[in-house]
Parts: structure tokens; sequence; C-alpha cells
């Protein structure tokens, strides 16, 4: 029989085994639902509803929920915090921070109340919310604020913008479509890394010339025709492979392939 979960946590870690002092590989956000695959004395290997990511998480951070209610979230319009000071008030008056992305509209099915902005799923403000992320640290498996990587960074802001995408970098580059810069649009996503065949970094394309990436912490830089320009050393940190869209379709067999263009240069 399955076995379903949710965070009513701020955040739940995921970690690659069943140690506390292991991997961090992602993290649930609020609201966010989740199948239990294996359940032991203090581990669970849980399977993140939305994109399938396994991992490990601890029971006395999971709260387990029957079928009907985790059917009863599936269902419901996705509503999204986007608020940095957005927050919950349980049954018991106590407040719980919900950081940007957490899925809100299960406050119903947790008997709680979400104070603060929401945003039902719309693909118009891509830019504006990832701005919102600016200066965060990065973080390994980080999907919040306070501690994000590339690609989680890519997937929550994509996701509270209604277009569903993969967890990691390398999995995002085989979906959508291939993309030129004749045809880029604010919110695509470009692809880096040191061979056309392995994908290490990803980026949501501001602009032709500008990129809102993780690396170091999240920030704009320049992008050329080789790869991102770091705006303060002016060095180049990360090798072009190509670019994708997202805006028609969520997944097609498409290889990733260099693309010849000429961007403006970096100043």
């Amino acid at each position: 029989m399955k076995k379903f979960g949710i965070c009513e946590l701020s955040v739940l870690p995921v970690r690659k085994n069943p140690h506390s002092t292991n991997e961090l590989v992602t993290q649930l956000l609020y609201g966010e639902i989740f199948y239990i695959i294996e359940k032991r004395e203090k581990w669970s290997k849980i399977s993140n509803y939305y994109d399938k990511y396994e991992g490990w998480a601890n029971n006395a951070q999971i709260k387990f929920i029957n079928k009907k209610k985790f059917n009863s979230i599936k269902s419901n319009n996705s509503i999204y915090c986007i608020d940095i000071s957005g927050y919950i008030i349980d049954k018991n008056n106590e407040k719980t921070l919900t950081p940007i992305g957490s899925l809100v509209s299960s406050c119903d099915q947790l008997k709680s109340k979400y104070t603060g902005k929401s945003s039902v799923s719309t693909k118009s403000n891509i830019i504006k919310i990832a701005k919102q992320y600016l200066n965060s640290p990065y973080l390994w498996g980080g999907r919040i604020s306070f501690g994000i990587d590339c690609s989680g960074f890519s997937q929550i802001v994509y996701k509270i913008n209604g277009i569903k995408i993969k967890r990691d970098a390398g999995e995002q580059a085989n979906e959508g479509k291939i993309t030129s810069i004749k045809n880029l649009k604010a919110g695509d996503l470009a692809f880096f890394g040191k061979t056309n065949k392995k994908v290490t970094h990803v980026g949501i394309m501001i602009n032709k010339n500008e990129i809102i990436h993780a690396f170091g912490k999240i920030r704009i830089d320049k992008v050329n025709n080789k790869g991102i320009v770091n705006s303060e050393t002016k060095k180049l940190t990360h090798k072009l492979i190509g670019f994708r869209s997202y805006w028609f379709c969520n997944s097609s067999i498409l290889a990733l392939i260099n693309l010849n263009f000429s961007l403006s240069p970096t100043v």
C-alpha cells in the first residue's frame, strides 16, 4: 500500500543517504507532497510528487498523510508564496515562515492560514520572481532564499510561473526545445559545462546579454558567445553549451548543441 507525506515545516532537508550528516540533495518546501517509498525506524526514502526526485528524510520532520488528503492537494490549483516575509499560522496559533515557492494552497489540509503575498501559476513574472532571490547564498541541494543551487533556482522560479521542469541541470537540459539568440526570450534557460555532453550549470536569461544564476550567490552577470563573464572580475566562469525555451512544451528529445551566434561583447 502506498504511503504519503507532506512538508509542514518551512523546509524539509532531503539527503542522499539516511543520516543527518549525509549530503543534501534537495529540499521540499512547506506544503509540498511526496510518496513514501520505504519507511525505516528513523528515516524514510521519499519521492517528490512534483519532480519524482528521490532521497531520504528524517521521520521526525515528516507529516504522514492519507491518500485522500494527498489527492486533494494534488488536484487543487497550485498557489505559491511569493513573499519574503510570508508565514502560516497553524491551529495552535503558532507561526511558521514560508519560503518563496511554498505551496500555500495546501494550508486547508494542514488546518493552517497563510499570511502574505501569493500567486497562482503564471508565465509572465519569471524575471521578477528570479530577482527576488538576488544575493541568496549558494547551497548545494538548496531551494530557498537562505541557500539555493543553480538548478534549484531555475526550477523553483519556473514552478511559481507555471512551467514544470526537472530538478537537476542535466535533466533540465533534456527538456524544452533548443532556441537561438535570435529567438531568445527573457526567462529562457542557458546551460554551461566543460563539454557538450556534461551540463554542470544553468541560469535564467534576463535578456540577450545578461543572466541571473547561482554562483557563490544569486547574481547577475554578462553572457557572450563563450559563456558567463563575471561582472566583477571580468573573467569567464562558465563555458556556454546552449539555450532552451520552455514556453511551448515541457519535454522533447533534443540533444544539446553548440550554438554559433554573435552576442554583444561583454563590458
